[in-house]
């Protein structure tokens, strides 16, 4: 796993380079149509070990029924929160490199507060062209840059998008968001949803650092470390040290903040883990080579924390599907249209669903009744599971 400091301004895990201060590393920039570069950046902070171990119970779902609903649904027309962070568009500054020391090294730090900028929805510069002059470092998040590193990778907060949950024209649409390089449009509903969670991220992240007493470390893109995945990405809200006595090894904070069909101020947190977020944090935790995540539902009336744990078979299911997206629709397409063959590229568009779409929501369904509900806190009172 590569982790990519994208905000100077925010305090950054280190995980491997330690060398006075900060510290880079970069490589060539390969084609959109080969693996994703290698690039990785670190800085130095204080070290900081929490501990949150609690007694943990299963959720209590009836599988069967739901089971059955899935099987014969091969996939959901529910609403897709969505899993984007707004784009401020901030300038890119100069750019240094240096070798450092690697040895390994582990930090937590407390995230920055700050004012959110005002939500711009555009497309970025192509990604072939700011490659050029991209540092992780000094690429600030939700800039063109980090913008533009998430381009050349299926991040995973679009994996239920590719494995074709939704129905509709949602996987086509996302196929084309990753071949062309015309600008996004992004539904009224979709973006005041992704204004929501920007302007509640933070404060969703202080409440969890308070329920639980732990630290979050912040953080910004990660590549997998295996150069067979190179074109799959991650960024979660934060990184997480390891347990005691409970689970072994640091884990991850995934954030969500619903915004409840447009109602949020009336949003109850969740009872059970919606099953659609099982592809993120599955993904995220193999990207990041991590055996847990703990998902944090905040709204306005109170927030709920499930503890997800990692399941090799479900990413050797999901990874099939992935790379047959990729290497089989989005890449050849890429590859057409950088010969100036736009017909032919579009004879790569995927079909809105997969063959093997309806066993990954009956076993992202059962993964999801499986997460441990750890604590739920309702105005102020947090009762622990």
């Amino acid at each position: 796993m590569k982790l990519i400091q994208v905000s100077a301004a925010r305090s950054r895990a280190s995980l491997y380079f330690i060398h006075g201060g900060v510290t880079s590393r970069t490589s060539k920039p390969r084609p959109a149509s080969s693996a994703a570069p290698k690039v990785g950046t670190f800085s130095r902070s204080r070290l900081s070990v929490c501990g949150f171990c609690r007694t943990l119970q299963r959720n209590k779902v009836a599988m069967d029924g739901i089971v059955r609903s899935a099987t014969s649904n091969a996939y959901c027309s529910m609403f897709c929160r969505s899993h984007h962070k707004a784009v401020a568009l901030l300038s890119s500054r100069k750019i240094w490199f240096r070798k450092e020391i690697l040895r390994p090294f582990s930090t937590c730090t407390e995230p920055l507060i700050s004012p959110i900028s005002p939500l711009i929805i555009r497309r970025p510069p192509s990604s072939l062209v700011l490659a050029t002059r991209l540092s992780p470092s000094d690429a600030p998040q939700r800039s063109e840059e980090w913008f533009a590193l998430r381009k050349d990778k299926l991040t995973t907060s679009t994996f239920s998008t590719a494995l074709g949950f939704w129905k509709g024209t949602r996987r086509p649409e996302l196929w084309h968001e990753k071949v062309f390089e015309s600008e996004k449009q992004i539904v009224e509903a979709s973006k005041r949803a992704m204004e929501w969670g920007v302007l509640n991220e933070e404060v969703a992240i202080e409440k969890y650092k308070s329920i639980t007493g732990r630290e979050v470390s912040s953080y910004g893109f990660a590549t997998h470390a295996d150069e067979r995945y190179g074109w799959i990405g991650a960024s979660p809200d934060g990184l997480l040290e390891g347990l005691i006595d409970c689970y072994q090894g640091g884990g991850i904070l995934e954030v969500k903040c619903p915004y409840n069909k447009g109602k949020p101020d009336k949003a109850l947190p969740w009872s059970t883990m919606p099953f659609y977020y099982m592809p993120q944090v599955q993904g995220q935790m193999e990207v990041m080579d991590r055996e847990w995540v703990d998902l944090y539902c905040w709204t306005p009336n109170g927030s709920t924390i499930f503890r997800v744990c990692r399941d090799r078979s479900y990413w050797n299911l999901m990874h099939g599907i992935l790379r047959e997206f990729w290497w089989e629709n989005v890449v050849p397409a890429r590859e057409a249209l950088l010969l100036g063959k736009e017909e032919e590229a579009k004879q790569y568009i995927p079909t809105s669903t997969h063959k093997q779409t309806g066993l990954a929501i009956v076993k992202s369904l059962k993964l999801a009744s499986e997460s441990k509900l750890l604590c739920r806190e309702i105005a102020g009172h947090v009762e622990f599971f």
